[in-house]
């Protein structure tokens, strides 16, 4: 799992309605790609250097499903986290943008102790970031908020040739000041590959592989983009990318079978194309773990690949509830819910043989 974060805030003078306009534009930089591409990662990266730089940072995340699978992560690594908000159930880019100005515009309000110099906004991998390049000319963001920059990733574990053939890909790419290449450890050639690919495709746009999240020395600032000049790349895309695109949240109240979990997840039921999958989970004979207290493990499913992490307690020392996302095109979600339901365990209690029964 990403190195967990923590979102810190530092004293400021007192802000009168006279010097609201006057304060500094809060700097806000998009960070999108396509699912799986390991955007959290890299997220979590940014924070941390941005906070050991001692500026007040606050993070915005967006995801297609019900549940807000990446927050319940991110709080339960850091239960000092503070300014962090979730966007469910749509795109920030076109249902959820009013949503994403209110969340922004409160920021924008808040007393100078607490107002975030800098704003991550994490969108959904479905997301095209087109409209959102213009937040800063609502009337509520004017003069206090300003796209800083746009930070694509893409996982180089992608089949290439989707650079050629999704035009969403494409227009993620294509408005970005700064592309990371992620994962580049686990297939150097591979990375290097579509590191070099987007160049000839997406000219003049810097191409950066990273490991773990985390670029090399050197690296151009994600945050220090020339965002006037718009790409050529493409055509228009409808408001939705994957507009046939379709989630399916599943709480899960008992442990589940892993062995069963990851055949699933090699094998997908039914018709259509599993896009990603994650999620919370405890597993059939896993036992709780001493160093935590947890018995919870998170599990996300990109490039074909299942990760399984450990999850610590939450913030009130609960464990995080468990909870199964898949999100994909032409998928067969009542089968899909049958499947993830035949998955749990539940557990026999256990009859002291001295008691009656």
């Amino acid at each position: 799992m990403a190195e967990p974060f923590l979102l810190d805030f530092k004293s400021g003078h007192d802000r009168s309605m006279s010097s609201k306009c006057c304060a500094a534009p809060i700097d806000l930089l998009l960070v999108t790609g396509p699912l799986g591409s390991g955007k959290t990662t890299v997220v979590n990266r940014l924070l941390k250097e941005e906070i050991a730089q001692g500026r007040r940072v606050s993070m915005l995340i967006n995801e297609f499903g019900s549940v807000s699978v990446d927050e319940s992560l991110v709080m339960a690594e850091r239960p000092e986290l503070a300014d962090i908000a979730s966007l469910v159930n749509g795109c920030a880019c076109c249902s959820l943008r009013g949503d994403v100005v209110a969340t922004l515009a409160a920021w924008c309000e808040l007393p100078p102790e607490r107002r975030p110099e800098r704003i991550v906004l994490e969108t959904t991998g479905l997301a095209d970031p087109t409209d959102l390049m213009d937040l800063g000319s609502e009337e509520s963001l004017q003069n206090r908020l300003q796209v800083a920059g746009c930070l694509t990733v893409v996982s180089c574990l992608t089949p290439l040739h989707h650079l050629k053939q999704r035009e969403l890909l494409r227009h993620q790419i294509g408005l970005a000041n700064l592309v990371y290449i992620s994962k580049a450890d686990l297939d150097p050639s591979q990375a290097m590959a579509w590191e070099s690919e987007t160049r000839t495709e997406f000219r003049g746009t810097h191409v950066v592989p990273t490991h773990m999240g985390m670029a090399g020395p050197g690296s151009p600032d994600p945050w220090a983009g020339d965002l006037a000049k718009r790409p050529e790349h493409g055509t228009a895309l409808p408001r939705h990318g994957y507009a046939d695109a379709r989630v399916l949240s599943l709480p899960w109240h008992h442990p589940v079978d892993p062995d069963g979990m990851a055949d699933l997840f090699r094998r997908p039921i039914g018709p259509g194309e599993l896009l990603r999958a994650k999620g919370v989970a405890s597993f059939q004979g896993w036992p709780r773990r001493e160093e935590d207290g947890s018995d919870r493990w998170a599990f996300q499913l990109a490039d074909g690949r299942l990760e399984i992490m450990p999850l610590p307690l939450g913030p009130d020392g609960k464990p995080v509830s468990c909870v199964a996302v898949v999100i994909g095109r032409g998928l067969d979600l009542p089968a899909w819910k049958l499947a993830l339901e035949s998955l749990e365990r539940p557990v026999t209690p256990r009859i002291n043989p001295g008691m009656p029964s």
